[in-house]
C-alpha cells in the first residue's frame, strides 16, 4: 500500500513518513519538529496572522550584518516573518538587506531590529549609519593572519619533531613550550576571528536553530578546549593550529564572498554614483548650486562641457555632442539640440545646455531603472528558491551527521578521534557553496544584461529564456522605424477641412503611434489646424485591431481600419477604390475615416522597415527558433511582409487572435512596443518591450530594451544560455563538492584543516565560475557593416506592405 504524502509545515519538503507535534502539525524529521516548537514558543501571545484588510501596512527596509551564508538569511527572515504584527518578511542573503512589511499598530520597527540582534546579527533601521562590516573584516583578517602564521610556525616545529623521530622525554620540555607559544598566538585569533562567529552560534543555538554560526563555532572552539585541556593535563595532542587555521580560512572565504557580492550589484552602484548630486540653478541673480533633493520640474538649469545631466529635461538652448552609454549601453555619441529630450546621467561632451527640468530623482529614467534593478534582486527564481531551501536543509543534517560520527568514532577510537572527525563533517557539510552558486550567477547576468541597456524584471527571466522556442513579433513600432510620415490625404466630396479636423480632433485621443503620425502629419500640412475643437472626450472609445471612435458634433466619427468601415456599413465610392490600389501599389498604410453611412476620407502613411529587422529575424531562425509576425493587416500587407523578413506573417490578427495564438504555444517570446500590447506580452513566458518613451516602469513586459535595438534579443538569448549552464555547473559541484567530502570525512579520511580548505576552495570554485559570466564571449550587438546611426538610418528602405491601419 502506498503511503499519503504530506508536506512538513517548516521546510516544505515532502515527507511519506511524517511527524506530528501537539497542535496536528505535520514535519518531515524530528529536527524541524522541535525548531517549529520552539518557534512557536517565541511569544507569550500567539501571533495572528495579518492582512491588508485587518490593518494598515507599511513596509521597512532592515541593513543587516553578520551574514555568512544563506542559512543565516533563511533564519531571520523566519523569525520576522513569526514576529506578532509582521505580515512578510523577505531576506536577501547577497544584498544582506530585509524587506519587511509589518502593521505599526502592533509592532515598531525598533522592535524588528531587536528581533534581529537577538539571534546574533546586526540590524539598522533606514537612516542610521551602518556598521562598515567589509573594513572591519578585513583589519580582523589582516591580523589574524599575522597570528595564524606564528601558530602555524610553532604547529610545525612540533610537526618536525614528530616526523623526524625526536619526540623523546628529553624534548618534552621543548615541546611544551612550543605549545605554550601555539596558544598565546591562538587566543588573540579565538578573539578576532571566533567571537563573532561564537556570538552568533550561541545565539542562534539558544533558540533552538543552530546555523552556519553554530557548526563553526561548535568545530573550532571544541578543538581549542580540547587542546586547552590536553595542555594543562600534559596528556594528547593539541589542535591549536586547527582552529585557528579554520577560523582563518573561513574569515578568507568569507571576505572573497564579499567581494563576488560588490561586484554582482556594481551596475545598480554604479547608476547612482554617477548620477550628479548638484546642479546649476539659473536665477535673475545668476547661478545657484542647488542639491539634487531640492531640484523641482520646471527650473531652468545649465550643464556645462564635460558635466553629467542632473535631470530628466528638455533643451531650452544649446546644441552639441552627449553621451549615454550609462542608460543605453550605446557608445557612440550622438547630436542633443533645442526641443530635444535628455536624461539625468547623460554626458554633456561639447555643448553648452539650458535645459528644463521635467523629472527629478527618482522620477528621473535613472531612477526608474535603479528602482527595477533592485527590485529585480529580490524577485528570485524559482531555482533560487530551491537551493535556499536546501541550504537551509543542510545545517541541521550536518550537525547530525556530525554528531552521529563522534560518537563512533569516540567508541571506537577515543574522544581525540571523534571530534577531529565531527570538525570535518562539520566544514565539509557548510552550504556555502550552495548557497552562492545560483543567486550570484543570475545577479551577474541580471548586472551585465543592464550594462547593455537591457532591463529583466527579475532573474527568473534568464532561466525562462533559457527554454524558449517561438517568437513572436509584433510590426508596428517594433520592426518598423518611428514615427511614420503622413503621405497623402484623400476626402471624398464635402468640406475637406471639416473633414480634416474632425479626423485630427479624434486621432488626438489616442496614443496609438498611427493616431500620433496623423495628428502631426495633418498639422504640419494645415498649419491653423486645432485637434481637440469640438470633440467630446468623454465619447472616446478605442476599439482594439479596429480603430477609434468618438462623438463630435452630435455624430461618432470612424476612424481606423476598412474592417471598421465595413461592420458599420460605411460605403466608398469607386474613385476611393480606385485611389486605394494606386495606394496599395505605393506600399503605403491606410487609415479610414467615416460617419454618416459613408467613409468620408483616406489618409495615407509611409513607413519604413527597421534596418535590424529582418537580420535579427534570420539570425534567431539561424539559431534554431520559430519566428512569426503577427499584425493586424490585411492579407496583401501580410504577404508582402512575408517577402521582406522572409518570415510567416499572421495577418487581419485581432488582439484576442493574437492572445490566443500566443496561449496555444509553449515558451514563448512576444516582442512588441510596450505601448499598445500589455495582454499579448503578459501572455508570453517572457514579454519584451522596445521602450520609445520615458516611463519605463509602465512597460507590461519581463525584458525593458532601453537601447531600441533589436540585435539585443539574439545577445540576450546567448547570456541566458550561458547563466544557466553556469548556474547548472555551480550546483552540480556543489552536490558532487559536498558528497565526496562528506564519505571522507565521515570515513575519517579528511583532516579538519583539509576539510576547512576544501570548503574555502569550493566557494572560490563556484565563485570564479559565476564571475567568468562577466567576460563570457557573446554576439555583437552592432551590425558588421555598419558604424553610425547615420548610416544604420539609410539602410532603412521603405517597404511595400499595405496597411489596414490595424490601430494594435
Amino acid at each position: 500500500m502506498v503511503k499519503d504524502a504530506s508536506t512538513c509545515a517548516l521546510c516544505g519538503l515532502t515527507t511519506y513518513h511524517p511527524l506530528f507535534d501537539e497542535a496536528g502539525q505535520v514535519y518531515c524529521c524530528p529536527a524541524c519538529r522541535e525548531v517549529g516548537g520552539l518557534l512557536a514558543e517565541r511569544e507569550q501571545q500567539p501571533a495572528t496572522a495579518i492582512t491588508p484588510e485587518q490593518s494598515e501596512t507599511t513596509s521597512t527596509t532592515l541593513h543587516l550584518g553578520g551574514l555568512w551564508c544563506p542559512s543565516c538569511a533563511w533564519l531571520i527572515g523566519e523569525s520576522l516573518s513569526r514576529a506578532d504584527g509582521v505580515v512578510e518578511a523577505d531576506v536577501n542573503f547577497l544584498q544582506r538587506q530585509a524587506q519587511v512589511r509589518y502593521a505599526p499598530d502592533r509592532i515598531d520597527p525598533r522592535r524588528l531590529v531587536r528581533q534581529v540582534r537577538r539571534l546574533g546579527y546586526r540590524a539598522w533601521l533606514p537612516g542610521e549609519q551602518p556598521y562598515d562590516e567589509e573594513e572591519a573584516h578585513w583589519n580582523r583578517l589582516l591580523a589574524g593572519g599575522v597570528l595564524v602564521m606564528n601558530v602555524m610556525m610553532f604547529s610545525f616545529a612540533l610537526y618536525i619533531r614528530q616526523w623526524a623521530g625526536r619526540a623523546s622525554p628529553d624534548t618534552e620540555w621543548l615541546a611544551h613550550i612550543f605549545q605554550i607559544f601555539s596558544l598565546a598566538a591562538a587566543i588573540p585569533v579565538m578573539i578576532l576571528l571566533g567571537l563573532p562567529i561564537l556570538r552568533a552560534g550561541a545565539a542562534s543555538l539558544l533558540r533552538g536553530r543552530p546555523n552556519l554560526h553554530t557548526l563553526i563555532a561548535l568545530g573550532s572552539f571544541s578543538a581549542f578546549t580540547l587542546s586547552l585541556r590536553n595542555l594543562l593535563m600534559g596528556s594528547g595532542h593539541v589542535y591549536f593550529d586547527t582552529a585557528a587555521v579554520l577560523l582563518f580560512l573561513v574569515a578568507v572565504g568569507r571576505w572573497l564572498e564579499m567581494q563576488a557580492q560588490k561586484h554582482s550589484t556594481a551596475v545598480v552602484e554604479r547608476l547612482y554614483e554617477r548620477l550628479p548630486g548638484e546642479a546649476a540653478l539659473i536665477t535673475p541673480e545668476g547661478e545657484q548650486r542647488l542639491p539634487i533633493e531640492q531640484v523641482r520640474p520646471g527650473m531652468r538649469l545649465r550643464v556645462r562641457p564635460g558635466e553629467r545631466f542632473p535631470v530628466d529635461g528638455v533643451i531650452a538652448t544649446g546644441s552639441g555632442y552627449v553621451d549615454e552609454s550609462l542608460l543605453t549601453g550605446e557608445p557612440e555619441a550622438v547630436v542633443r539640440g533645442e526641443g530635444d529630450r535628455i536624461l539625468a546621467g547623460t554626458i554633456n561632451l561639447d555643448g553648452s545646455f539650458q535645459i528644463l527640468a521635467t523629472a527629478v530623482a527618482e522620477q528621473t529614467v535613472a531612477g526608474q531603472i535603479g528602482r527595477m534593478l533592485h527590485q529585480a534582486l529580490w524577485q528570485r527564481s524559482s531555482i533560487e528558491r530551491l537551493a535556499d531551501r536546501l541550504a537551509a536543509f543542510m545545517t541541521p543534517l550536518a550537525t547530525l551527521l556530525a554528531l552521529t560520527a563522534f560518537l563512533y568514532w569516540t567508541w571506537q577510537v577515543d574522544i581525540d578521534q571523534g571530534l577531529t572527525i565531527a570538525l570535518s563533517v562539520l566544514l565539509i557539510a557548510c552550504p556555502c557553496a550552495l548557497g552562492i552558486a545560483t543567486p550570484l550567477t543570475l545577479w551577474l547576468g541580471l548586472g551585465r544584461a543592464a550594462e547593455q541597456g537591457i532591463l529583466l524584471r527579475s532573474t527568473g527571466v534568464l532561466e525562462r529564456l533559457a527554454t524558449i522556442s517561438t517568437f513572436f513579433f509584433d510590426k508596428t513600432g517594433t520592426l518598423t522605424r518611428r514615427p511614420l510620415q503622413l503621405h497623402n490625404v484623400y476626402v471624398s466630396g464635402g468640406d475637406a477641412g471639416t473633414v480634416v479636423a474632425s479626423i485630427a480632433a479624434v486621432e488626438s485621443l489616442s496614443e496609438h503611434p498611427l493616431a500620433q503620425a496623423i495628428v502631426q502629419g495633418l498639422q504640419e500640412r494645415y498649419p491653423g489646424l486645432s485637434p481637440s475643437n469640438g470633440v467630446e472626450s468623454s465619447s472616446f472609445r478605442a476599439l482594439p485591431g479596429l480603430g477609434v471612435v468618438a462623438g463630435l458634433a452630435g455624430r461618432d466619427i470612424w476612424v481606423g481600419s476598412r474592417r471598421l468601415m465595413e461592420q458599420q456599413n460605411l460605403a466608398f465610392t469607386a474613385d476611393m477604390e480606385r485611389t486605394l490600389a494606386a495606394w496599395q501599389a505605393q506600399g503605403l498604410t491606410v487609415v479610414y475615416a467615416g460617419w454618416d453611412g459613408r467613409v468620408q476620407g483616406m489618409l495615407a502613411l509611409a513607413e519604413q522597415a527597421r534596418a535590424d529587422a529582418a537580420p535579427t529575424l534570420a539570425l534567431l531562425r539561424e539559431q534554431g527558433y520559430r519566428v512569426a509576425v503577427l499584425t493586424g493587416d490585411d492579407r496583401a500587407a501580410g504577404r508582402r511582409w512575408q517577402e521582406r523578413l522572409q518570415v510567416p506573417v499572421f495577418a487581419e490578427q485581432s488582439p484576442e487572435d493574437k492572445l490566443a495564438r500566443i496561449s496555444s504555444a509553449k515558451d514563448v517570446v512576444m516582442v512588441g512596443d510596450g505601448i499598445n500590447d500589455g495582454p499579448a506580452l503578459a501572455a508570453a513566458d517572457v514579454g519584451v518591450a522596445l521602450v520609445h518613451g520615458t516611463d519605463v516602469a509602465q512597460a507590461a513586459a519581463d525584458v525593458v530594451l532601453l537601447n531600441d535595438n533589436l540585435r539585443s534579443l539574439p545577445w540576450l538569448l546567448s547570456l541566458a544560455r550561458v547563466a544557466t549552464r553556469k548556474v547548472r555547473e555551480n550546483l552540480a559541484w556543489a552536490f558532487a563538492y559536498n558528497l565526496v567530502g562528506l564519505s571522507l570525512a565521515v570515513a575519517g579520511r579528511l583532516h579538519p584543516d583539509i576539510a576547512a580548505l576544501l570548503m574555502v576552495a569550493s566557494s572560490l570554485i563556484v565563485t570564479g565560475n559565476a564571475l567568468r559570466l562577466k567576460k563570457a564571449a557573446l554576439p555583437s550587438l552592432r551590425p558588421q557593416d555598419q558604424n553610425s546611426d547615420d548610416a544604420r538610418n539609410q539602410a532603412a528602405a521603405p517597404v511595400s506592405p499595405v496597411l489596414s491601419s490595424e490601430h494594435g
